[in-house]
């Protein structure tokens, strides 16, 4: 999986980077080696109470599929976190799913060559 990283009205260190770099890396039991993943970090506009909001969003392209989780919160850790999170959850869905159909798609084409 390549990660690329691009931020807007802040400074990223790379302690962080790899942080979040070693964190994607585990998702690449999900994907093939050709999978591009795309992290954008901005911080935005102010929040009710005064303080800035950090967004943190997360792009992958799989060459079948894109998956796309974005997050606001007040720190950058913990957008990111969150946004991992989400996209965690995404991508196992999507992988139970196709697994499903696949083996339901199995026992489909097993029953219909049984009664032949």
């Amino acid at each position: 999986m390549n990660i690329y990283f691009q931020t807007k009205n802040l400074e990223v260190t790379q302690y962080e980077k790899n942080m979040m770099a070693n964190r994607m890396y585990g998702l690449n039991k999900f994907f093939s080696w050709d999978t591009h993943a795309y992290i954008d970090i901005e911080r935005t506009r102010s929040s009710q109470h005064g303080q800035d909001l950090y967004y943190v969003s997360i792009k992958i392209d799989d060459p079948q599929n894109q998956y796309f989780t974005e997050e606001y919160r007040e720190n950058v850790r913990k957008a990111f976190d969150e946004a991992y999170g989400d996209m965690f959850r995404v991508v196992r869905s999507h992988r139970s799913k196709s697994r499903n159909l696949a083996r339901r798609a199995g026992a489909h084409i097993k029953r219909i060559l049984k009664r032949k």
